[in-house]
C-alpha cells in the first residue's frame, strides 16, 4: 500500500472533492472508521465510556462524527472541544450541528473518566512545536494510562518526518485516512503510532493509482497474492526442497527453530545440515518432518533454495558455499558477518536479513548510526550490491536494487527475543524454495513472521511469548485471502 507525504494526501483529498465526492462525505466515512475501531477497543475492555478530544481542524471533525456514531451504537460518548464552538468551520461545523446523544464539554474542563480516549486534537497540518492548551491535554492523555486511538496521526507527530514536535500522543492504534502517511512509518515514530489501521474513506482508485511514491506499507492485501496456492492434486515436490545450514557447538537451538519455521511455512521438504559434533543433539530435537544430516556430508545438490547462518558461529567459512550457489538463498547471523569481506560481488538471488548490529558490521558503522538512518542505509546497500535486504527491527525495512522501500506493518515488542530471527530465516527460505522471487519471499516472509508474532502475543503476552509460540501460529498467520499465483 502506497505511503504518502502530507502534500500528496492533501492533493488527493482536493482532487477527490473536485471529482464529485463531497468533503462532508469523506469526513463522514473517516469518522465512521474511527468509531468502528473505538467500539472494538471498548468491547475488548467490556466498557462503553469513550472520551473524544477534538481540535478545530479536520481531525476534530472526524472525532465529532465518531462521537455521533458511538452514541448511536449505545456507547457513552463525551466530546471535549479544545476550541470555541464558533471557531468550527466547513465540514467540522456541519457535522457538529448534526451531533446528537453526545455529552459536549468546552475546554477548559476536567476530563471525565473513560475506558478509551480518541485523539482528534492535531493532524497533518502541524509543522511547529505543540502549543498550549494542546500540550497539556496531550500530556494528561498520555498520563491517563488508557488506550489511545489516534485519528490520522498522533497529535504532535510530524506526518512527513515522524518526529515528535515537542509533546506527542502515544497511541495504541492509529487509524489513518485513505493512505498511510510516510511519517507514521519512520523509525522515529515507532513509540507513538502503535498499530496502524488504514481506513478506506472513498478516495477514487484511479487517483490513488496516479500517486508516485518509493515507500509502501506492507499489508495483508499486498501479501496474499504473493503466496502460492495449493491445488488438490499437488504433491510435496511441488513445494520445493529447502536446505538449512545452521548451528555450531553451543548453538543447537537455532537450527531446529529455523528448520521448524520453514516446515510450517509450506515448503515440501526441509533438509537440515549441522556440524557432526552437534548432529546427535539436533537430530534428537528436530520435528520428525525435518531431515537432519551432518554438514560435512552435505553438498548444495538438487535443492531449490538455501537458508544459511543461524547459530553457525564466528568461524563459519562462507566462501565454498557462495562459489557453488546456483539457487536463491537467505543469509542471516554469522553468515552475514562472514559475508562482510566478500560482498564486492554477490549473487542477485541473495536475501540478507541483518539486525542493526549486523548491518553496522557490513558497512562499518555503529548501531546508533544505522538506527538513525535505517531507510537510506538499507536502500543504498541493496542498490550497490544488487541484493534483497531485510533490515530487521521495529518497522522492518525490505528493499532491493530498485531502491523502493517496503515497511512492515506487523510485529510487536514481544518478538525482541532470541530465536525470532532464526524463525524469519526459515520462513523466507521456505518461500524461496516454493518459487517466490527474493523480493516477494522477503516481503511475504517479514509480514507473516510479524503476523504470527501478533497472534502469539495474544495467547502468551509480550513477556512470555517464545519463538516456538510464533512458529505454532504460522498456519493461522498464513490464512489470508489467497488470490495469488499457482505454485511454479
Amino acid at each position: 500500500m502506497k505511503a504518502v507525504t502530507t502534500a500528496q494526501i492533501r492533493q488527493l483529498d482536493q482532487r477527490s472533492i473536485q471529482s464529485g465526492i463531497p468533503g462532508e462525505q469523506l469526513m463522514e466515512n473517516a469518522g465512521y472508521a474511527v468509531a468502528r475501531t473505538a467500539a472494538r477497543l471498548l468491547k475488548q475492555r467490556d466498557a462503553t465510556a469513550v472520551l473524544l478530544l477534538a481540535g478545530k481542524g479536520n481531525n476534530g471533525g472526524d472525532a465529532i462524527v465518531a462521537a455521533r456514531h458511538l452514541a448511536a451504537a449505545g456507547c457513552h460518548a463525551t466530546l471535549v472541544l479544545l476550541c470555541r464552538r464558533d471557531e468550527l468551520r466547513g465540514e467540522p461545523r456541519l457535522h457538529f450541528q448534526r451531533l446528537t446523544g453526545v455529552d459536549v464539554l468546552d475546554w477548559p474542563c476536567e476530563l471525565p473518566s473513560a475506558a478509551v480516549i480518541v485523539d482528534g486534537l492535531l493532524g497533518t497540518g502541524l509543522t511547529g512545536e505543540v502549543r498550549e492548551p494542546y500540550a497539556s491535554v496531550i500530556k494528561s492523555m498520555n498520563a491517563s494510562g488508557l488506550p489511545i486511538l489516534a485519528i490520522d496521526v498522533p497529535s504532535g507527530l510530524h506526518s512527513d518526518t515522524g518526529d515528535a514536535l515537542g509533546v506527542c500522543g502515544r497511541a495504541e492504534v492509529t487509524v489513518t485516512m485513505g493512505l498511510p502517511k510516510i511519517g507514521l512509518l519512520k523509525p522515529a515514530a515507532a513509540d507513538y503510532v502503535g498499530r496502524i489501521e488504514v481506513a478506506d474513506i472513498g478516495f477514487p482508485a484511479e487517483l490513488i493509482e496516479e500517486i508516485q511514491t518509493e515507500v509502501e506499507l506492507l499489508t495483508a492485501a499486498d501479501v496474499a497474492p504473493l503466496l502460492p496456492r495449493r491445488h488438490r492434486a499437488a504433491h510435496k515436490g511441488d513445494f520445493g526442497h529447502l536446505l538449512v545450514v545452521a548451528g555450531s557447538e553451543g548453538y543447537t537451538g537455532a537450527p531446529v527453530i529455523t528448520a521448524h519455521a520453514a516446515a510450517r511455512s509450506g515448503v515440501g521438504l526441509v533438509t537440515l545440515a549441522v556440524p557432526r559434533n552437534i548432529y546427535p543433539m539436533v537430530a534428537a530435537n528436530c520435528p520428525p518432518e525435518i531431515m537432519p544430516r551432518p554438514l560435512e556430508e552435505t553438498k548444495l545438490g538438487a535443492f531449490d533454495a538455501v537458508a544459511m547462518g543461524p547459530g553457525v558461529g564466528a568461524g563459519f567459512d562462507l566462501r565454498p558455499w557462495l562459489g557453488g550457489m546456483r539457487v536463491p538463498a537467505v543469509l542471516d547471523a554469522d553468515a552475514l558477518n562472514a559475508l562482510a569481506p566478500l560482498r564486492q560481488s554477490l549473487p542477485a538471488t541473495l536475501v540478507l536479513t541483518p539486525h542493526p548490529g549486523e548491518m553496522g558490521r557490513l558497512i562499518g558503522k555503529s548501531v546508533k548510526e544505522v538506527q538513525a538512518n535505517r531507510w537510506e542505509i538499507a536502500r543504498r546497500f541493496a542498490k550497490e550490491h544488487r541484493v534483497t535486504l531485510v533490515l530487521k527491527g521495529a518497522g522492518t525495512v525490505v528493499t532491493d536494487s530498485s531502491g523502493k522501500l517496503w515497511i512492515n506493518s506487523t510485529g510487536n515488542p514481544g518478538m525482541a527475543k532470541g530465536g525470532m530471527g532464526d524463525a524469519l530465516t526459515g520462513i523466507i527460505g521456505a518461500l524461496l524454495a516454493q518459487g517466490l522471487s527474493p523480493l516477494d519471499a522477503a516481503r511475504a516472509g517479514v509480514f507473516l513472521h510479524g503476523r504470527a508474532g501478533d497472534l502469539a502475543v495474544e495467547r502468551h503476552g509480550e513477556t512470555a511469548m517464545l519463538a516456538t509460540d510464533l512458529i505454532a501460529c504460522l498456519g493461522q498467520a498464513g490464512g489470508l485471502r489467497f488470490s495469488g499465483p499457482s505454485v511454479r
